[in-house]
């Protein structure tokens, strides 16, 4: 038979575990401790938990005496799958608190996001955590400005796009982005030279594809206001554009930027007027 006090460090570290490792707040910081760290965020949890529950336990024991109903869970499994003789109450109650505390693990998270988008809250979690893997944060920025981001490379390359994906695991190496334009750094003044506008090709790219579908609608009799309206519910049909993604390793970034395309100009002509003082030896 299990002791008592290890049935219940048991209980309070996966009850507790169980809530946070959901939890949008504490799930990568979960994730990324060790040891008693672990240990002890979750027993701590977990003892709340477990507090929670005997509370619970209370107030189902007044109202099933109030009801006269007798079903005990924790009983019947000491008896009936255990097949325990001499079973005390204190023994029993345990088990019924235990079992409050493993279901409430599971289900506080789950009720909470049943009202709250789980997979947003995670990833503004993730952008916004100081420990996530570099530039996480301007990756947040991105999103949320809906800019894109300048990326050069170690061997410097440049490409410019929006952030498409990014793995939101503990040890992250890779992020995937739309491309915009890529080109390189001059190796000597460091300025920016485009080579591939992939934006400008995927645009014509889409354009003969819709242009495709629209003379195979025709051909079948459909209306131009019929074509209009099925070009415009399946839009996203016709967009070729994350068939380019690119995967940029993050070891491999030197430095990024948010890259605004309607001040390009300014800074451009800033550059201009400024480079008769630069001098590159």
């Amino acid at each position: 038979m299990i002791k008592p006090t290890v049935l219940l460090l048991f209980v309070l570290g996966i009850s507790g575990y169980s809530i946070l490792t959901r939890w949008h707040k504490t799930h990568f910081s979960l994730h990324r401790s060790n040891g008693y760290h672990t240990f002890f965020k979750s027993t701590s949890v977990g003892l709340i938990v477990f507090i929670f529950s005997s509370c619970i336990y209370y107030l189902a024991v007044l109202l099933g005496n109030h009801l006269n109903f007798q079903f005990d869970l924790g009983h019947w499994f000491l008896k009936n799958v255990i097949m325990l003789k001499n079973i005390d109450k204190s023994t029993v109650a345990l088990l019924d608190i235990s079992f409050i505390s493993l279901c409430l693990g599971i289900i506080i998270p789950f009720i909470y996001y049943l009202f709250n988008d789980k997979e947003n809250l995670y990833a503004e979690e993730f952008l916004t955590d100081a420990d996530s893997p570099d530039f996480s944060r301007l990756f947040g920025h991105s999103i949320t400005e809906g800019l894109p981001i300048l990326f050069t490379m170690s061997d410097r390359k440049v490409y410019v796009g929006y952030i498409y994906e990014v793995q939101s695991k503990i040890h992250t190496t890779d992020v995937h982005i739309l491309p915009v334009i890529s080109g390189y750094r001059d190796e000597k003044t460091l300025a920016l030279q485009k080579v591939t506008p992939y934006k400008e090709v995927i645009d014509r790219i889409n354009e003969q594809g819709t242009q495709e579908i629209k003379e195979k609608l025709r051909e079948s009799g459909a209306s131009d206001e019929e074509i209009e309206e099925i070009i415009e519910a399946n839009s996203e049909l016709f967009d070729q554009w994350n068939k380019f993604l690119i995967t940029l390793p993050l070891r491999e970034i030197k430095y990024a930027h948010l890259h605004d395309f309607t001040h390009e100009q300014d800074f451009q002509k800033a550059e201009i007027d400024i480079k008769p003082r630069i001098k590159c030896k």
